[in-house]
């Protein structure tokens, strides 16, 4: 993403305290960072597809709590940032609450992949494809 003066802005990779004011060139390259994250892990899931073993599961846990680590971490930066423009702060605010249903739904399939529980896992990867779909029918940040 384009930042003044022509330079770019890395997304976060670390937290930060409640209530912090971020420009809107912070808040876009946290929020595509996200859904990169998101992307990742999707991925790994569907090379996992169609029916996973429990060997194929464990082997992945790793990967897939990586991936839901950093998707944590950047969902927790959304929750915490604050935007001085109002309509995207409500946008913010939208997909912060979006995104924590993704990485709650992302905690559930580590966990699983994790026991090698495929059943779980598959239960688990149907509540992420709502929670995803949900994040997706959001309007787009801007």
């Amino acid at each position: 993403m384009a930042g003044c003066g022509g330079g770019s802005i890395e997304a976060g990779t670390s937290s930060v305290p409640d209530g912090t004011q971020v420009s809107s060139q912070r808040y876009l390259a946290d929020t595509a960072a996200a859904a990169d994250a998101v992307a990742d892990f999707s991925a790994l899931l569907s090379g996992l597809a169609p029916e996973p073993r429990p060997a194929q599961l464990r082997a992945a846990a790793a990967d897939l709590a990586a991936s839901r680590d950093r998707a944590a971490l950047l969902a927790a930066r959304l929750a915490a940032e604050r935007l001085e423009d109002r309509r995207l702060e409500e946008q913010r605010a939208d997909a912060s609450a979006a995104l924590t249903g993704v990485v709650a739904a992302m905690d559930d399939i580590a966990a699983a992949a994790d026991r090698g529980d495929a059943d779980a896992a598959a239960a688990a990867s149907r509540h992420f494809s709502q929670a995803v779909g949900e994040l997706r029918s959001l309007p787009a940040p801007s």
